[in-house]
């Protein structure tokens, strides 16, 4: 079986190590879901591949090891401590700030310590959380994005081929998906089954795995599920529940039976264009918007810190990709009914692998028009250029925050004269009244345990409703400073009137920290439009969309 080649999304080069210091573990992640400390599905699970993170493990690199794999490597070695237990994990590679291993299947769950050992000394010990499982999904952008799902059917020719746009999986596939941390197995044997009850999300549907447990290599688990009926979309949401835990969240292209190219009636990049796309080394999109949001007012120990009210807002961006960074997940949604999760955590960025792409912006002019029922508005040119990305972006100024009559009406866009980038162009955009989300009043706590049902009427049909939720918890209690969040996206047609969040969403969002009783985090329910294509000379698609966001905050529990 040859899966060494895309199993352990191993780091680049990385910078040596200064001879003689004694080494430093800095922080642990689970080796392709990267989720957080302070995140509830965090932790180091028994038998799963681990990243240590810090400095001054070597001064040589020592790439990915061959089986058996052994617990010392360059003269370094490992050790967890966990109730009184030590165990030695056993290396993948040693890079000077980098280490992946193997956490034995015998480590006890709980809170321990781990250190580094290498001819300089020995690391501080740094704590580790080690829990029965905690499964990391391998996805195209290091623990979100699309899922390096592979079809596993029995076709010989067909056999771990990657899905993808132009190649999705259909209802009936059997689904080969690749992480670690499903469970411990006896002596971190190869090719046996985890005894961890498994379950599959795939577009909310849950699914018993066919498979689930190690593969041909220690620690790194496979599962083999088919892909049940009645999903289909580009961003079909997949993710793993192992025991008490749920993974990151992942995307999968299923197309519906008997084709292989994938559509989302939400997704205004439709399937022709994402074949056509595929085809060329990269592609440029624009993108011009209206949106109009409303607040609750809020208040802190009497204080008020927000006065809440509608504002109207607009913005425009012009960018090129390339096929891989499309495929890597440079633009992700979600399908209709389905799910994606991100975080982010204040403390360990650095920490993080970097993403797997980066935006080439264009420059459409020195102003983007918009004139309405209400008048006309400039949209200029804004630049910001960081580590020598230049960003070009256009946004309504602050001020003008009422310029979207409730009946709506029509608006038109314009960039005068254009670039060389992007020529010139004209859009236009009708409006009508948005829909109405009827049960804000009585949502204020949520349980993540149980879902979350959001009901609203009206909303024009062919519209789709976007609702996003936001978690703020403290890693440390009372340290502002220390923070981790999570935001999940879930989409549904307007028409539907009704949609749950499923539990295995929410329970990736960590519990809500409050200051002086106050919440810091947030629901939305937004009504967005069918985008509106325009052409320009440089632009291979053009949209112009509008979104009417109702935000409320709450505590999730």
């Amino acid at each position: 079986m040859k899966f060494a080649g895309f199993a352990l999304a191993l780091a680049g080069i990385f910078a040596g190590a200064a001879l003689g210091q004694t080494p430093t573990v800095t922080g642990l992640l689970n080796n392709y879901s990267n989720t957080l400390p302070g995140l509830p599905n965090y932790g180091i699970a028994q038998g799963s591949i681990f990243v240590i993170y810090g400095s001054n493990f070597t001064s040589s690199q020592f790439g990915l090891q061959a089986p058996p794999l052994q617990s010392t490597l360059g003269g370094v070695s490992i050790s967890v401590m966990v109730n009184g237990t030590t165990t030695s994990p056993l290396f993948y590679y040693l890079f000077p700030t980098q280490i992946a291993a193997v956490l034995p299947s015998a480590t006890p769950v709980g809170t321990g310590t781990i250190t580094v050992t290498t001819g300089s000394g020995v690391s501080t010990p740094f704590p580790i959380q080690v829990v029965a499982s905690a499964f990391g999904l391998l996805t195209s952008n290091n623990g979100s994005g699309p899922a390096q799902g592979y079809d596993a059917n029995l076709n010989p020719s067909d056999q771990y081929t990657l899905f993808g746009f132009s190649a999705a999986a259909n209802p009936g596939d059997i689904l080969l998906l690749w992480g670690t941390g499903l469970g411990p197995v006896a002596n971190d044997a190869t090719g046996v089954a985890v005894s961890a009850p498994v379950t599959v999300y795939i577009g909310g549907t849950a699914v018993t795995p066919l498979y689930a447990g190690r593969s041909g290599f220690t620690g790194l688990d496979q599962i083999n599920v088919q892909v049940p009926s009645g999903v289909s979309g580009c961003y079909v949401s997949v993710v793993v529940q192992a025991g008490n835990y749920v993974s990151n969240f992942a995307t999968l292209p299923v197309a519906a039976q008997g084709g292989r190219a994938c559509s989302d009636a939400n997704n205004p990049l439709t399937s022709s264009l994402l074949s056509g796309i595929s085809q060329k080394s990269s592609f440029s999109i624009g993108v011009v918007s209206l949106n109009e949001t409303t607040t609750q007012a809020e208040s802190i120990d009497g204080i008020t810190v927000s006065p809440g009210g509608t504002t109207d807002g607009g913005s425009a961006g012009f960018l090129t990709l390339t096929a891989s960074e499309l495929n890597s997940g440079a633009y992700t949604t979600a399908s209709i009914g389905s799910c994606v999760v991100s975080f982010y955590n204040a403390s360990i960025s650095s920490q993080s692998p970097p993403e797997a792409f980066s935006f080439t912006f264009l420059n459409a002019g020195p102003v983007v028009n918009v004139s309405g029922p209400d008048g006309a508005i400039a949209m200029p040119l804004q630049t910001e250029t960081v580590d020598g990305t230049t960003f070009y972006g256009y946004s309504i100024p602050q001020g003008d925050t009422s310029f979207i009559p409730a009946a709506g009406g029509t608006f038109n866009f314009n960039n005068g004269s254009g670039t060389a980038q992007v020529g010139p162009f004209t859009a236009q955009l009708q409006l009508t009244s948005p829909l109405v989300w009827t049960n804000m009043s009585t949502t204020s706590t949520v349980t993540r345990s149980s879902g979350l049902t959001v009901n609203w009427t009206g909303g024009d049909s062919g519209t789709y409703v976007s609702i996003t939720g936001l978690s703020v918890g403290f890693i440390t209690p009372g340290d502002t400073s220390d923070f981790v969040a999570a935001t999940f996206t879930c989409e549904a047609p307007a028409t539907a009137g009704t949609f749950t969040v499923p539990p295995p969403v929410l329970l990736e969002m960590p519990p809500s920290a409050t200051v002086a009783g106050s919440s810091f985090s947030s629901l939305s329910v937004s009504n967005v439009t069918n985008p509106v294509t325009f052409t320009a000379t440089g632009l291979d698609v053009g949209l112009a969309l509008a979104t009417f966001e109702d935000t409320i905050t709450v505590t999730y529990q």
